[in-house]
């Protein structure tokens, strides 16, 4: 054998001898194998530029195309996203018993993709799976049904594969190897050399074996690998597995001569002695210089945010002190990091180099397109949100009032689909629709026409030239990222048509969505001149760069916790190995394979090392730092991590002199400038004599209008003077509380009457009448619910009703409505004049309608308010000075001074909940207190004294209301807070 094995830790010269051997070997044909593209262009560069043009720089599947080509193998490779429709195929129509709950879960089909890969890169064939799954389900019978079911998936997946005379890259590579060792001549002399790989597969092994065997290749692979480094212990295995079969093992020595001078004894003090037994710190120099002091450096960030701002900040630092973007890394271990980090350095001004990945569905023409797609495939199913999403496609319409139109009559109507809204949008329309939405809804029916990927593509072109009709513009921005969706859509289609049958609109749909499209933003995947690379460790195992930085060193983020395998756990992976001899490798424990991660990443440094962790969450909760960080503490000065950088989560600006950009610098002083407590002083909210000659409540104001301005006035002027339209419909409690008291109104009215226990049965046969005649009015309750949803809210009503009529029958003996929704202070037939309240020449002038007015045999008045919503705390009178409530009381005036009635009570009467008193004064003079809540009992006199402080309120508020005074009151506005924080800005 010609096998040449080089091992040796990080940076011991690996790349020295397995680089200077290609370019020796490179003029007879050799090939260098690297383990990502990105490498491969990396140091096809290299070598160039070093005078090595001649051989190829090539990735393992380029290796096994290569073996394929010469061997003469043609097997037909899937792509993965062919591969992904196969198994979910395969998986859909397999039977498995054992399974059958664990199948319906989104990552089924995902954890058993792994497992078949897994299979088939340790050259584990279906018979041998299977063989070992019956020795190992024979010794426990409870075994048996999921030992059957495992096996079935890959037998049916393989039995896909052969039914389709395809394969997938990992059987690709497997049968291209087998073909080489059959002809092993066919290979020739040409030289293989293996570097940067970490780890090798069985099939990769085997191709290694068979070159340097049968074929009689040379070949070198390099490991990075030192017997007994805890570090490189998870490398042993493939170590052990290929020294029997090498001719040569080198094992090369520590060096330390690429390193800085400056930072060359801590880096690499660093690179010995990383997970060792023993930390000595003896090693260090003494007395610490800068450059030392600095080689490895600790930030401590406040959330994500923070942590990303802080790795902006030394950036640029550094480019500034002239390191080139390129020779720095920014490192995460979770992928989940990279695109806010992306974004954080492009707003600090630092280039990140290559793009990531964003979905289809969260690029402008990809959610235009798959909405389209909605509306035609599936039209019971989409929503009229769909078909304005795909109205909303940039210059598909001449302007995006249509749209607007379009939505506001879909939210006004509650329409539940898109078909719905097309027809209301035709019926609405007095004239023919307008021609460029009739264009846009032809090309949607166009869709529907032609219900598979060739169409769906054809309308995306349409779709990403609509903009730019008649011209040839350079593409920026989103629409850089919406012209590389629409080739990979186009690429992914065509993949999938390949296959037989060609995937169904349903099998689109749920593909589409989720895949990816490169978007400008995040880890690079190819160098950029001048850029930063934001990438994770495992992909730049084979680089060397000044600057690294390892972010994101959290408990539980990196190192990674194990996970359990789902299908084969490492404990039957043991009992699989004891009962058939066929040994797969051990998964979950994983904090071997994360040591040689971190280890490897701290090692590409060459000049100075940061490390980044967050000490909290971005809403101020304890987060844990990795342990990673005291390995590295044990092995520098004690003092080391308190000279750590930070930014915490209280540093919501930059000191000015150390800000890292000058727009930074203007934000800190701008906080420097500001009032160390709360915010400055604005200038007083008022209403110009413009606005106020326009607003209607300064000579008439409702009794509702002066509770929501004592309330908050900004909230009153946006209510009650602004009064926007609204898009949605009425919310259904608003819906729900017209309705209970229009009905309540109609019933009293025909019952001629107060409902007492001998009127009883009567109003609640009116009552049944009344819900029974409701129609349209009662498609207005759960507006866009399914029908049942109405009809349980009907009930509720009814339910409701029936039981305020019983509670009303039991309690209001001696009362009798002389007055249902009396309006006062409106210009029109039959209603009474405004209330006038205080002296003067311009009195204030109140206006309203009062539910109910009942009188007692003797003549004397309670007022009613119906409430349909819960009770709340300001209705008793005790609150009403407090709570600034004058709505009743005002009714209450308006009784007595208008009405000439002698009032005795006032109330607001809920119709709902478990206690249906009612709330707010009664004198105690009233003949009997049923119904009413006797901590609200007041004398004549005190009674007098509440309205008069009401009415005294009121002339104080219309006073402040006339002033034009709209100074905010978000305390009180509502509930929740400020109502309108948008419009309001006082928070």
């Amino acid at each position: 054998m010609a096998l040449t094995l080089v091992l040796g830790p990080a940076n011991s010269a690996k790349a020295g001898r397995v680089l200077g051997a290609y370019a020796d070997q490179a003029p007879r044909g050799a090939l260098l194998v690297v383990p990502t593209a990105a490498d491969a262009r990396h140091y096809g560069r290299e070598l160039i530029d070093d005078g090595v043009v001649l051989g190829a720089v090539l990735t393992f599947a380029g290796l096994a195309s290569e073996i394929a080509r010469r061997a003469d193998y043609g097997g037909r490779r899937l792509t993965e996203r062919q591969r992904e429709r196969v198994l979910a195929r395969v998986l859909a129509r397999a039977e498995l018993p054992s399974l059958r709950d664990s199948a319906a879960a989104p990552g089924f089909a995902v954890a058993a993709g792994a497992m078949i890969a897994e299979l088939e890169r340790e050259l584990v064939g279906v018979a041998r799976f299977r063989s070992a799954l019956r020795a190992w389900a024979a010794q426990d019978v409870r075994r048996a049904a999921y030992g059957r079911d495992l096996g079935r998936i890959y037998a049916d997946y393989v039995l896909e594969l052969e039914r389709l005379d395809r394969v997938d890259s990992d059987l690709y590579a497997w049968r291209a190897v087998d073909a080489l060792r059959a002809a092993p001549s066919a290979w020739g002399s040409d030289p293989v050399l293996f570097y940067g790989f970490d780890d090798l597969t069985g099939v990769q092994r085997d191709v290694v074996q068979t070159l340097a065997g049968p074929a009689g290749v040379t070949v070198t692979v390099s490991l990075t690998y030192e017997a007994g480094r805890e570090a490189l212990a998870a490398r042993a295995e493939t170590v052990e597995a290929l020294r029997p079969v090498a001719a040569t093992v080198e094992t090369l020595g520590p060096q330390d001569d690429h390193y800085a001078d400056g930072a060359r004894a801590v880096l690499h003090h660093l690179e010995r002695h990383l997970f060792t037994a023993e930390a000595p710190r003896r090693a260090l120099p003494e007395p610490i210089d800068g450059g030392a002091l600095h080689a490895v450096t600790l930030l401590e960030a406040g959330g994500e945010r923070a942590e990303a701002e802080l790795v902006a900040s030394e950036i640029l630092a550094l480019t500034r002190g002239g390191v080139p973007g390129e020779e720095i890394a920014v490192l995460y271990r979770s992928p989940a990091a990279v695109g806010l980090v992306a974004r954080v350095l492009s707003q600090y001004g630092v280039r990140v180099a290559g793009s990531g990945e964003v979905a289809l569905a969260q690029t402008t023409l990809g959610r235009a397109l798959l909405a389209a797609a909605r509306c035609a495939w599936l039209p019971d199913e989409a929503a009229p949100d769909d078909l304005i999403a795909y109205l909303r496609a940039p210059g598909l319409l001449d302007g995006p009032e249509t749209a607007d139109r379009l939505d506001a009559l879909a939210r006004r109507r509650a329409l539940t689909s898109a078909a719905a809204l097309r027809a209301a949008a035709a019926e609405t329309d007095r004239e023919p629709l307008a021609a460029d939405l009739t264009a846009a809804l032809a090309r949607l029916d166009g869709l529907v026409e032609a219900p598979d990927g060739a169409g769906l593509c054809a309308l995306a072109r349409e779709l990403l030239a609509s903009p730019h009709r008649g011209r040839a513009p350079e593409l920026r921005g989103d629409e850089a990222v919406d012209a590389s969706a629409l080739a990979t859509l186009v690429a992914t289609v065509a993949e999938l048509s390949a296959l037989t049958p060609e995937p169904t609109v349903a099998e689109l749909l749920e593909l589409l969505p989720d895949l990816p499209v490169a978007s400008g933003h995040g880890a690079a995947t190819a160098d950029e001149p001048e850029a930063v690379l934001l990438s994770d460790p495992i992909s730049v195992r084979a680089r060397r760069f000044r600057v690294v930085f390892v972010c994101g060193l959290q408990e539980g983020e990196f190192p990674r916790a194990g996970r359990v395998e789902p299908f084969l756990s490492d404990e039957r992976r043991r009992e699989l190995a004891q009962a058939s001899g066929l040994v797969l490798r051990a998964r979950e424990d994983a904090l071997a394979a994360e040591r040689y991660l971190f280890y490897s990443a701290v090692s590409r440094a060459t000049e100075r090392v940061y490390l980044a962790y967050r000490s909290s969450d971005e809403e101020g909760n304890l987060a844990l730092p990795s342990p990673f960080i005291a390995d590295v503490a044990e092995l520098l000065w004690p003092d080391w991590s308190r000279h750590r950088r930070r930014r915490l989560l209280s540093d919501v600006v930059w000191e000015p002199d150390a800000a890292p950009t000058e727009l930074e610098r203007a934000r800190g002083v701008a906080a420097a400038l500001a009032p160390r407590t709360g915010e400055p002083p604005g200038p007083a909210r008022t209403l110009g004599p413009g606005a106020l000659a326009r607003v209607r409540h300064t000579r008439v104001v409702s009794a509702g209008a002066l509770e929501r301005y004592v309330d908050c006035p900004v909230r009153w002027l946006v209510e009650s003077q602004l009064s926007p339209r609204r898009l949605a419909p009425d919310d259904e409690p608003v819906v729900r509380g017209s309705l209970i008291h229009e009905l309540l109104e109609r019933l009293l009215a025909e019952l001629g009457g107060a409902v007492t226990e001998s009127s009883l049965p009567d109003a609640l046969e009116i009552l049944q009448r009344l819900l029974g005649g409701l129609g349209g009015r009662a498609r207005e309750l759960g507006a866009g619910a399914p029908p049942v949803v109405r009809t349980g809210a009907l009930r509720e009503i009814e339910a409701a009703l029936r039981r305020y009529l019983e509670h009303e029958a039991a309690t209001s003996e001696g009362w009798t409505p002389v007055a249902l929704e009396r309006r006062f202070g409106f210009d029109e037939e039959g209603s009474l004049p405004p209330l006038a309240l205080g002296d003067g020449p311009e009195p204030v002038l109140v206006r309203g309608a009062i539910d109910r007015i009942d009188v007692d045999l003797a003549g004397r008045a309670l007022v009613r308010d119906y409430k349909s919503g819960a009770p709340r705390a300001d209705w008793p009178a005790a609150r009403w000075k407090p709570d600034r409530r004058v709505q009743v009381a005002l009714y209450m005036l308006v009784a007595r001074e208008l009405e000439q009635l002698d009032v005795i009570a006032g109330v607001y009467q809920p119709l709902r909940g478990d206690d249906l008193r009612a709330r707010g004064v009664f004198a105690d003079e009233v003949d009997s207190a049923a119904g009413f809540h006797a901590s609200d009992m007041r004398s004549r006199e005190e009674l007098d004294a509440e309205l008069a402080d009401a009415g005294a309120r009121a002339v104080a508020l219309a006073a402040r209301l006339r002033a034009g005074d709209v100074e905010p009151c978000p305390s009180t506005c509502s509930r929740d807070g400020c109502a309108y924080p948008a419009i309001c800005r006082s928070q």
